[in-house]
């Protein structure tokens, strides 16, 4: 059992907490022993960044001072399932070690909170550890109930591939693509694998994020794909999100289940619908008809 700090980020406690649910219900089963980070806060992300740079890295500063407080420099592998909070942990990172001036404001706003980072935490997001190690062929052996029969498109979104592509490669991604296969599923190629999702615009632009949402969901149907498989929690929820409008950006309806990678390998375990949050959908029926969980509890 490897340990690994673990920083769930805002959205995994409320609008996608299938995606923590299904994590804790593989966690055990592949080796890890996650042990949360007490009194983490908001990561500082994208929003925050463009309003108030030196904030947004002070809030992310903050969840590696408590990390490495907490792992006491016996635990330095800080994880999260989310890649908007793992690219603002890495920007802190890299801001406290090379950015002098930033550095310096940043860390005075910890020194006023009464905290200090020496810098020994190394944030690393879970679907790289999952690959790297996990390790598909312990993912495999996992999968009591592979998943044969399914095409699956891998959708990495863009945060977790740039501008850090850690573990993998930005311009030509394979680990959704190893993890899809471990499960016993086919994939789905498609492109626009790493397009932008059009996520934080479907709130302020709606129009723009939604067409943004549905040119992937248009390829997606071209590769005659059963359901997507996401790293990204706000991929997920905008993709489903989105399909409510389809008729008007694609001309016609779609109702794709889209999965959080946690949630395509706990089904190729045996786990639960409970267990892996998949009554939360907004596509349930059609995504455990997709299962043939129908049943499921």
């Amino acid at each position: 059992m490897k340990k690994y700090l673990y920083y769930p980020g805002c959205s995994q406690k409320a609008t996608s907490r299938a995606y923590e649910e299904a994590l804790l219900a593989i966690a055990a089963d592949l080796g890890l022993e996650l042990q949360e980070v007490e009194d983490w806060n908001c990561c500082g992300t994208t929003p925050v960044m463009a309003v108030n740079k030196v904030l947004a890295l002070s809030l992310a500063a903050r969840n590696l001072a408590l990390a490495e407080a907490q792992g006491q420099g016996e635990l330095t592998e800080l994880v999260t399932p989310c890649p908007s909070c793992w690219l603002a942990l890495h920007k802190a990172q890299h801001a406290l070690a090379d950015d002098e001036e930033i550095a310096g404001k940043v860390r005075a706003s910890l020194e006023a909170g009464g905290y200090s980072y020496k810098g020994t935490i190394r944030p690393r997001h879970l679907l790289e550890v999952l690959v790297n190690e996990v390790g598909v062929e312990a993912i495999q052996q996992k999968a009591g109930k592979p998943l044969q029969g399914l095409k699956v498109a891998p959708y990495y979104g863009c945060q977790v591939l740039r501008p850090y592509a850690q573990g993998d490669d930005a311009e030509h991604p394979q680990n959704l693509e190893k993890i899809i296969r471990a499960t016993g599923a086919e994939v789905a190629e498609f492109p626009l694998q790493s397009a932008c999702c059009g996520g934080t615009l479907v709130a302020t632009r709606p129009e723009v994020g939604y067409q943004m949402s549905a040119d992937i969901l248009r390829a997606i149907e071209r590769s005659g794909a059963n359901l997507v498989v996401t790293p990204c929690n706000l991929c997920q929820a905008t993709l489903e999100i989105v399909q409510r409008k389809t008729p008007k950006f694609l001309g016609h309806k779609t109702k794709l289940p889209i999965l959080a990678v946690t949630q395509l390998i706990g089904l190729a375990m045996g786990k639960s619908v409970k267990e892996l949050g998949l009554q939360r959908s907004l596509n349930a029926k059609r995504c455990l008809r997709t299962m043939g969980r129908e049943t499921a509890a």
